[in-house]
């Protein structure tokens, strides 16, 4: 029989097997708790592949770690931008804003003392978040032997469970019953920390020099069960396998067939002598769209911004969003190889990506389904650029679903080569890397100029974008490159603009084009896996 907790089921007959006895009150308040944090944190089984995939941070080398938090409004999980750097003891130093996400960058140096290696041994501590827990954090990171997990409202429960692994138990004291709610109560939220035994009067002595709340909440062992204590008095005596045993299997999600639309009734156009002032129009529209989205905007060009530091990493979101929702899986890997590219050009490796998927009303299969085709699109893409994927967060019952807001991170290659997308000198040889095909479908040339809604998107060969990328980093690295330039938005020819903006004493650029394909095609159509670069002469 189920008994209804909140939104949540409790399969009291499994427990009782599990157990071979029933549990007391207070062990049937524990489990409660438990089990509602992990719903908390899992609570649609249907897209809990997606959630769990991933963490907040990414080892780059012996002493640097790069930190990812994110946080969208309706997400179906509740999450702080920033906590993610707080753990580390860290500030984020570049912010990404759009009208209703945030996603903090933060870079912690000197973190070779973090093991992430857990003996069972351990002390537990958990630091509830305020304003002196990044200092106090920052101390503790000195340490050694340290693992620092942020939890999330709600999640101690679920934080301690993951921890544990089902591999090691854990001794618990509370100072009374009521205690236990922190487990899952929406108030407690901070970091859990886990460290070696010798380092608990450290430890308790730092939180004390910054005022800082500590609870030592006990302790991990080798026994594969948790205990409870209330004033030293045992008060549960609950094995792991309780405590994540397996939900009533819900009804699996039939997949959404997308309804066939009208095909697209496009007006074919004469070709014209000369395309001036289409280029005059196409430059103004570009030129209106707005990337504010990055704080501190002083390092920031567009849609790419440095982390302000030692000009080591930079972020970037695709500019072409304007394909977004066409066809699902297609635009999504579109997208993130955009802003890959991008910093490829700016002569930063893409290493990760930080992803927020919009869904509507979760309750319905066909949003689930769009969920997780956009998630394998993005899947896809990242795992054949060789990129890292941050924990993504899923929002429900969003106006503009289904769609995403994207960032991707780079590491400079060469810390003494400084490129970007102007020209540098006169005769250097300019050259298009990639197979142009003259893609005008959706294009902003077609949307804006042609006056025409279009749901056909450019095609996208990720292997052949790998190769693409690698080839520029790799000309970038030998001096070969002196500037590249992503074609995206308006095609070659804003790209080409771009390149000229800001180039010094006026340099201009002689073109030649010879392809089979009609001149608007050529000029704005915006195939994907381009790159312009300019070569030095001698070269």
């Amino acid at each position: 029989m189920l008994k209804k907790y909140d939104q949540f089921s409790i399969n009291e007959q499994t427990i009782k097997s599990t157990l071979r006895r029933k549990p007391n009150d207070f062990e049937r308040e524990v489990l409660k708790h438990v089990y509602y944090s992990r719903y908390l944190n899992n609570p649609i089984p249907g897209i809990n592949n997606i959630i769990n995939h991933g963490g907040n941070y990414l080892r780059i080398d012996e002493s640097t770690q790069l930190a990812v938090g994110m946080e969208s409004k309706g997400s179906i999980i509740s999450t702080s931008a920033v906590k993610a750097c707080t753990a580390l003891g860290i500030k984020p130093r570049l912010k990404y804003k759009s009208k209703q996400s945030k996603i903090s960058f933060g870079i912690a140096q000197n973190t070779t003392h973090q093991n992430p290696i857990i003996t069972g041994h351990e002390e537990l501590f958990f630091l509830q978040d305020n304003k002196v827990l990044v200092s106090a954090c920052a101390d503790i990171m000195a340490l050694e032997s340290i693992i620092v997990k942020h939890i999330n409202p709600a999640s101690l429960g679920y934080g301690l469970n993951s921890i544990s692994n089902n591999k090691y138990g854990m001794d618990i004291h509370l100072s009374s019953a009521a205690q236990i709610s922190i487990l899952s109560d929406k108030n407690t939220h901070g970091v859990l920390i886990v460290a070696d035994q010798h380092l608990s009067g450290k430890i308790k002595g730092i939180c004390k020099k910054h005022k800082q709340s500590c609870l030592h909440l006990g302790s991990l062992k080798k026994i594969q069960f948790m205990s409870i204590s209330v004033r030293k008095k045992t008060k549960a005596n609950l094995p792991l396998s309780t405590l994540n045993i397996t939900e009533p299997p819900k009804i699996s999600i039939v997949p959404a067939v997308p309804k066939s639309g009208k095909k697209d009734k496009l007006k074919s156009f004469k070709e014209l002598k000369n395309y001036s002032s289409h280029v005059l129009k196409l430059c103004k529209i570009v030129k209106k769209q707005k990337w504010d989205v990055y704080k501190p905007q002083k390092d920031a060009v567009g849609s790419f911004s440095l982390i302000p530091g030692e000009n080591d990493f930079a972020v970037s979101t695709p500019d072409n969003i304007h394909l977004l929702n066409k066809e699902i899986k297609t635009s999504n890997r579109i997208v993130i190889s955009n802003a890959a590219r991008q910093l490829v050009c700016k002569g930063y490796k893409p290493i990760g990506a930080a992803l927020i998927l919009h869904g509507g009303n979760m309750q319905k299969n066909d949003n689930q389904w769009y969920m997780r085709e956009i998630f394998m699109g993005v899947v896809e893409a990242a795992q054949l650029m060789g990129l890292e994927l941050f924990r993504p967060i899923v929002t429900c019952d969003n106006k503009n679903h289904p769609g995403l807001e994207l960032c991707v991170v780079g590491k400079k290659i060469n810390e003494s080569i400084a490129i970007n997308e102007s020209f540098v000198s006169e005769n250097d040889f300019i050259t298009m890397l990639g197979s142009h095909r003259g893609e005008l479908n959706s294009s902003i040339y077609q949307q804006k100029i042609q006056k025409q809604e279009n749901n056909k998107i450019p095609a996208v060969d990720l292997r052949m974008e790998t190769r693409l990328q690698e080839t520029v980093l790799q000309g970038i690295q030998t001096g070969l490159i002196k500037s590249a330039v992503n074609v995206s938005n308006g095609g070659l020819t804003m790209s080409l603009i771009k390149s000229l903006q800001n180039v010094e004493k006026g340099i201009g650029a002689r073109i030649h084009l010879s392809r089979k394909l009609r001149q608007d095609e050529m000029l704005f159509g915006e195939t994907q896996g381009l790159v312009i670069v300019s070569i030095g002469e001698r070269d």
